[in-house]
């Protein structure tokens, strides 16, 4: 029997853009354990060319499960500067009940979050 061909998520966007040496990758619709592998493998793509920074804009996230976690702790560990934005409830408050807040940079605008990894990378050179 032959694989079915992975077609795009309907209630999923992903977008992917650079700001100077930052990946910003952008996410609309749910992030859940269907959707989540499809923007690991945008993330993991992106990072190929080795960005300075990486702000994962979740401000159009509508449903946000588990996997989305999973996702924000596995993103953390492969940059030295990692950045969410993250403004509706659906994302902020599975962030906020877990221990994951500790862990992470949430902002809540790509403005603030690029400002920050700005401020963050002065501070890495510095070192």
């Amino acid at each position: 029997m032959a694989e079915p061909i992975r077609q795009p998520s309907p209630v999923l966007g992903i977008r992917l853009t650079r700001v100077g040496d930052v990946l910003v990758v952008g996410v609309s619709g749910e992030l859940d354990m269907d959707t989540v592998p499809e923007v690991r493998a945008t993330v993991l793509s992106g990072l190929s060319e080795t960005p300075s920074a990486l702000v994962l804009d979740l401000s159009d996230v509508v449903f946000f499960s588990s996997s989305g976690l999973s996702l924000l702790l596995d993103a953390r560990g492969r940059v030295d500067t990692f950045a969410v934005v993250a403004t509706r409830r659906a994302v902020l408050r599975p962030i906020e009940l877990t221990t994951v807040a500790s862990l992470l940079a949430v902002f809540p605008t790509v403005d603030e979050a690029l400002a920050w990894v700005s401020s963050s990378e002065s501070v890495h050179q510095s070192e």
